[in-house]
C-alpha cells in the first residue's frame, strides 16, 4: 500500500502524496535493530519555519526516530533544525500513523534531509489503560539494563471513532537510579486528541559504546555539549543515560531537554555535521550520569 507525507510549513498546509510518506514491572531488555523506513529533503525552509510530516500505515509493533541533516549552511552562519514533536495516530478502521514537526531553528533558510528510523519493540507492550484528552499519564520501565541501553517510546493507539482519531505523545522521558542502585527509564504520555482511548506502549532499544560522563551536576542544573563529525549524515541519534550517585533515600535524575543538528562550514572550506544536546539534572541531589550517544 502506497504511502503517504503530509507537510506543513508555517502555518500553511499542503498535502504531498509520495512513495514516503502507572509504573510497570519489567526485565531487561534485549537489544533490538532498526531499519531505515525513508529518507527525503525538505526543501527549503525560513528560519523559524515549520513542516509536519506523517507516515501512514505504521506497522503495530514498531517504535520511530527522525535524524536530520542539515544543508545549506554559509561560512558564518549555520543551518539547525531540531524535531520539536512527534505524535502516534490510530484513524477509523485501524490505520496508524507516526507524525512529527520539524522547525529550522536557525537565523537563515536553508533544508535538512530526514530519516525516518524503526526499532521493534523488545519490552513486550502494555497498555496505558483509558486516558481522557489532554489527560498526562507517566510510566516507567524497571530494571532499565543493560546500562548502555538508550530508549525509545511509540505508541499504538486504540479507540478511534468513525469520525475522530485517537491520539497519543509522549511529551518527556528521563532516568533514574534509584537508591538501591537499580535504573529506570521513565516517560509521560499524553492524549492529545479531542476523544478518551487508550494507548499501547512499545520500547525500542538501542545499545552504545559512546558513553559520555556529564559531570557532577547539581539539581536543576544543565549542560550543553555538541557532538562533532556526527557521521554518517544518515544517522539519528538517540540519548540515554546511566544516573549515578543515587542517595539512600533520593534517586538520581537525568533528563534530555534538548537535541538539534546543525550544518556548519569549518575554516577550511568543509563542511561538518553535528548533533548539539543540553541535559538536565532533574532530580533533588546532586549527581552524575554516564550519558549514552546511540545511533539508528
Amino acid at each position: 500500500m502506497r504511502k503517504t507525507l503530509l507537510a506543513l510549513a508555517g502555518l500553511a498546509l499542503a498535502a504531498m502524496s509520495a512513495l514516503l510518506v502507572a509504573p510497570a514491572t519489567a526485565t531487561a531488555a534485549p537489544v533490538s535493530t532498526q531499519a531505515l523506513v525513508t529518507s527525503h529533503f525538505s526543501g527549503t525552509v525560513a528560519p523559524g519555519g515549520t513542516q509536519h510530516w506523517g507516515w501512514n500505515n505504521a506497522p503495530q509493533g514498531l517504535s520511530y526516530v527522525v535524524g536530520l541533516s542539515p544543508k545549506g549552511a554559509s561560512t558564518t552562519l549555520p543551518c539547525l533544525f531540531e524535531v520539536t514533536r512527534t505524535w502516534y495516530v490510530q484513524n477509523f478502521g485501524g490505520e496508524r500513523e507516526f507524525h512529527y514537526t520539524i522547525k529550522n531553528i536557525g537565523s537563515i533558510a536553508c533544508g535538512t534531509d530526514i530519516y525516518l528510523y524503526s526499532l521493534p519493540d523488545a519490552a513486550g507492550v502494555w497498555s496505558t489503560g483509558g486516558v481522557n484528552p489532554g489527560q498526562t499519564v507517566t510510566k516507567h520501565w524497571n530494571n532499565a539494563n543493560p546500562l548502555n541501553a538508550a530508549y525509545v517510546v511509540g505508541l499504538s493507539p486504540t479507540g478511534a471513532t468513525s469520525t475522530v482519531a485517537c491520539q497519543f505523545e509522549v511529551t518527556r522521558e528521563w532516568y533514574q537510579q534509584q537508591p538501591g542502585g537499580e535504573r529506570e527509564f521513565w516517560f509521560n504520555v499524553k492524549n492529545v486528541g479531542s476523544i478518551a482511548c487508550t494507548a499501547e506502549i512499545l520500547l525500542g532499544v538501542k545499545t552504545t559504546s559512546t558513553i559520555i560522563s556529564t559531570g557532577t551536576l547539581g539539581p536543576a542544573a544543565e549542560q550543553s555539549k555538541t557532538w562533532n563529525n556526527a557521521n554518517p549524515l544518515s544517522a539519528a541519534y538517540i540519548v540515554g543515560f546511566s544516573p549515578s550517585g543515587a542517595s539512600a533515600s533520593t534517586p538520581c535524575q537525568f533528563e534530555l531537554t534538548r537535541g538539534y543538528y546543525a550544518q556548519v562550514i569549518n575554516s577550511n572550506g568543509a563542511t561538518e555535521r553535528e548533533f548539539r544536546q543540553t541535559v538536565k539534572n532533574v532530580g533533588a541531589i546532586t549527581c552524575s550520569a554516564s550519558k549514552l550517544l546511540a545511533v539508528a
